[in-house]
């Protein structure tokens, strides 16, 4: 496993700062970003990143969407518009979505989309003819289903019933599973050994064979060896393993259709796509790292010879499609290389169920983030709190607004009170920070960074260093105790409460976004007006009026 970079001690200069390149898998642009989708990977990696920023790493990041799933092509046959068109526009609000939450990316496009479209289909062509070259394409015929949704002038590759238009039962664990995986236990499946397979847009009347290319590893247990140099924690060990025990070290590549990359071989009977899930997911990476490079005038950093520390991230149900899709192709040729860590994340559920758009069970990421006059960096914190790293949280909008409304009132207290105590000081006059207040700050700053660690990467234990020092301070602090207290809540902060960190962090007379290793330099200088968390209590009627349909407090 390759080390981790190091996190100097607090108020220590990182004189080797690493290369890191942050890129989690892609949203499907069917629909826009809900909560469900925020507070796992991309809130997850916001933090993360912030906070190799802070200890001095060179971090930089890539997000894409995918307008080519399957997915996307369901939405727009029920609205009857084109594919291309309703990606780009669900691509812009999940842009919008993130960003209204804090959640930024160096670069976040539309592959599919303009210009985009050429870069993206050389990367993926790469790979593939990366993979060719070294053996580890599978040419081979898979049995799929056919339906009686289209008329005998509907072409060969939109007959098949995949994707989005097919509904089955897992083998695995036997509950309602579609597409080609399931998301209750995370297993991917071919819709021939499904059981109790049925077309959602018509009935099933044929299975006819056709010639995929297929992911072979041939080098014993090289999946799960990669596996443990990426730290992948053990319970998703175990999906990837029990798949590997059922199906070997393989995975379908592509797929019969018309929209999407294409990848053309002899083999094939079919205009063959490349499956979002495997060759697709990873060449979205690959086109991060071209954009990247395109920008920083370096080779890309997934190039073989590439030293920049790689972090993907993503949730359970795309756990085969990481461990085996991305980390087989990486494997399985010379060009492109693997990730250094890989996180994955439990379903955030809403009141004790899946969010779903369909029956309005969903707190849309943008919706919230524009109720008026609320936080946006406390929301953060709560946010991060029920991060479902371990198991499945649960999202209940009463407890949501309760520890809102804690984690505002006591910050709004302590922020305003040491800002007074700051600004009441002469213009001129100098600060110092107070040396019993350091040590409480290491072991907190200490304490975050274990919380944060790469190698155990736990950011709902993140807050309890900001909540600790919250608590902290004397009911009558002088100036010395004030300003350490502003300076320390702008470093344990910062890769949760952006705004107002970075405001405190510029009015104390710093540039930039905060640094440990500056902890402990105090400037004479004022910059701007006060930061202050001007901001109301979130309600239940906020709340209501973010969801689709209504949900019961």
């Amino acid at each position: 496993m390759r080390r981790s970079p190091i996190i100097a001690p607090l108020s220590v200069a990182n004189t080797h700062p690493a290369d890191i390149y942050i890129s989690p898998v892609n949203l499907t642009a069917n629909g826009r970003a809900h909560l469900g989708h925020a507070a796992g990977p991309f809130l997850r990696m916001d933090v993360v990143q912030r906070h190799l920023k802070r200890a001095g790493h060179h971090v930089r990041s890539g997000l894409t969407t995918d307008g080519f799933e399957n997915h996307v092509l369901v939405r727009a046959a029920r609205e009857n518009i084109d594919p291309s068109d309703l990606a780009h526009g669900f691509h812009v609000g999940i842009a919008h979505d993130l960003a209204s939450l804090g959640i930024v990316f160096d670069h976040f496009d539309d592959p599919a989309h303009g210009k985009n479209l050429q870069r993206f289909s050389n990367v993926s062509n790469a790979l593939m003819d990366a993979l060719c070259a070294t053996g580890s394409l599978e040419f081979r015929a898979a049995r799929l289903p056919v339906d009686d949704a289209g008329s005998a002038l509907t072409p060969t590759e939109e007959r098949f019933c995949i994707g989005g238009w097919f509904g089955a039962t897992c083998p695995v664990c036997e509950a309602s599973a579609g597409s080609f995986f399931c998301e209750q236990c995370g297993h991917h499946f071919e819709p021939d050994e499904a059981r109790n397979p049925v077309s959602r847009r018509g009935r099933i009347v044929e299975w006819t064979d056709n010639i995929s290319a297929f992911l072979s590893i041939t080098r014993n247990e090289q999946l799960v060896r990669a596996w443990d140099d990426a730290a992948i924690e053990p319970g998703f060990v175990e999906i990837g393993k029990r798949y590997v025990a059922r199906k070997g070290q393989q995975m379908r590549l592509t797929v019969p259709g018309l929209h999407g990359l294409s990848w053309n071989s002899q083999r094939f009977n079919t205009r063959q796509i490349l499956f979002s899930y495997s060759s697709l997911l990873y060449a979205h990476s690959l086109y991060c790292g071209h954009k990247d490079a395109e920008v920083s005038g370096t080779p890309s950093v997934f190039a073989r010879n590439s030293d920049t520390f790689l972090i993907g991230a993503t949730g359970i149900d795309n756990t085969i499609p990481m461990l085996v899709g991305v980390t087989g192709c990486a494997l399985g040729q010379e060009s492109f290389r693997q990730f250094d860590r890989i996180f994955f994340n439990h379903f955030l559920r809403l009141n004790g169920s899946k969010f779903s758009t369909s029956r309005g069970h969903v707190i849309w990421a943008g919706e919230i983030a524009q109720v008026p006059d609320i936080s946006i960096d406390i929301l953060r914190v709560c946010l991060s709190e029920i991060c479902p790293e371990e198991a499945e949280t649960d999202l209940i909008p009463k407890q949501l607004i309760g520890r809102y409304n804690v984690i505002l009132d006591k910050s709004a207290g302590v922020i305003n009170r040491c800002t007074d105590i700051i600004s009441a000081m002469p213009a001129i006059a100098a600060c110092h920070v107070d040396d019993a207040m350091m040590i409480t700050l290491d072991r907190l700053y200490d304490q975050q960074c274990s919380a944060l660690s790469l190698d155990h990467l736990r950011v709902s234990h993140a807050s309890r260093s900001v909540t600790d020092w919250l608590d902290c301070l004397d009911s009558n602090p002088n100036h010395q105790i004030a300003y350490t207290w502003l300076m320390g809540f702008s470093v344990l902060g910062w890769p949760l409460m952006p705004r107002i960190t970075e405001a405190l962090w510029h009015w104390l007379g710093h540039e930039g976004h905060p640094l440990a290793a500056r902890a402990a330099r105090p400037s004479s200088e004022r910059s701007g007006s006060v930061p202050r968390i001007d901001r109301r209590s979130l309600t239940a009627a906020d709340i209501d009026r973010c969801l689709p349909g209504k949900v019961a407090q």
